[in-house]
């Protein structure tokens, strides 16, 4: 049961992160409110995001050749 609840924290956590990320977005676009500082976050966020996201794909890479060397043997 504790697996379950960190998969639902997750969950949630990014829906709040995706709902700020979209709001930024409308921030940016529609109202314009400190749209310096606000560009600034939406830079800082695609950048670690994809820098992010790299090295997620390639821990995952490892795990599943490590899964196929040991279903091999």
């Amino acid at each position: 049961m504790d697996d379950r609840k960190k998969k639902l924290y997750k969950r949630i956590g990014a829906l709040i992160l995706l709902v700020l990320f979209v709001l930024l977005i409308v921030n940016i676009t529609v109202f314009q409110f400190y749209s310096e500082i606000s560009m600034g976050i939406y830079v800082l966020i695609l950048v670690y995001f994809l820098f992010f996201n790299k090295s997620k794909k390639e821990q995952n890479e490892d795990e599943i050749t490590k899964k196929e060397n040991t279903t091999d043997e």
